[in-house]
């Protein structure tokens, strides 16, 4: 690795954990309906935090994980939060083909992709619920992000944007219409049905069999995980997240695991799933 590669590397951690911050403004407001424009405050005093005070990560480790005006403690979610965003950052970076000269693919996935599904992941998971402002407007965003990748081949590009969304939302509306219809109650929530469009608009109908295996597979691992360790045992499960995770994973690795997948079942001579 050079020296010009190792200083994309490090913009792109300390991009990330900038937007990484700016994350869990999104993931504290949105469920409440909060503007998330304004100052960050303490969330428990509602005093206005200084800005040398909310450096991402390294504030946290510097108040020993207390708020410096009212000594409350610090929920451990703000700084994963910004080094997870931070890491996606650099995978996103070196996932994206000579991005020294191609920076518009990665700040259009990690901005326009990425970032709204790590929001989506910790709002999922602590309110159980996925906020249409993010879900709805960026089915159209994911058409327009899949018409650059594509370019000039915008038709393909268009078609297998719209198809992905219909086929998306749509197979997960149906299967949560069945299941409900058979357990007399709701199976699955509208938010995981808009999440499941956009993600189709983004990555396309072929992504779709890898992302809600792959979705189904980490949440059931989660689920055994809960069962096993006896914590939260009987909790309702979102599926928003692993739903998210799945789609990431598609992106960075996809190609490769399916294909070390095919090969593998070629060797073994069975049919394959998918």
């Amino acid at each position: 690795m050079n020296i010009p590669q190792i200083l994309l590397i490090t913009e792109a951690v300390v991009f990330g954990l900038i937007i990484g911050s700016f994350l869990n403004v999104c993931v504290y407001r949105l469920p409440l309906n909060l503007s998330l424009w304004g100052r960050s405050f303490c969330p428990s005093c509602k005093k206005q935090i200084p800005f040398y005070r909310n450096i991402p990560v390294v504030s946290f480790l510097i108040q020993g994980g207390k708020s410096a005006c009212c000594k409350k403690p610090i929920s451990l979610q703000y700084p994963v939060v910004e080094a997870l965003t931070a890491f996606i950052s650099v995978l996103t970076l070196l996932h994206v083909p000579d991005a020294a000269h191609n920076l518009a693919s990665y700040f259009l996935w990690f901005g326009l992709f990425m970032c709204p599904l790590i929001v989506i992941t910790f709002i999922d998971f602590e309110h159980m619920i996925i906020p249409d402002s993010i879900s709805l407007p960026f089915i159209l965003v994911g058409v327009g992000v899949t018409l650059f990748s594509l370019w000039p081949d915008w038709k393909t590009a268009l078609i297998r944007s719209l198809l992905g969304a219909v086929i998306g939302g749509g197979s997960l509306w149906i299967l949560a219409e069945v299941v409900s219809r058979i357990k007399k109650r709701e199976a699955m929530g509208g938010g995981d049905i808009k999440l499941a469009t956009m993600l189709g608009a983004f990555l396309g109908w072929k992504a779709l069999i890898f992302v809600f295996f792959g979705s189904s597979v980490l949440g059931l691992i989660y689920a055994v995980t809960l069962m096993v360790s006896k914590k939260n045992r009987g909790r309702v499960i979102p599926f928003g997240p692993f739903l998210s995770l799945a789609a990431m994973i598609f992106w960075l690795y996809g190609k490769q695991i399916t294909d070390a997948y095919f090969l593998n079942v070629l060797k073994l001579g069975v049919n394959p799933i998918f």
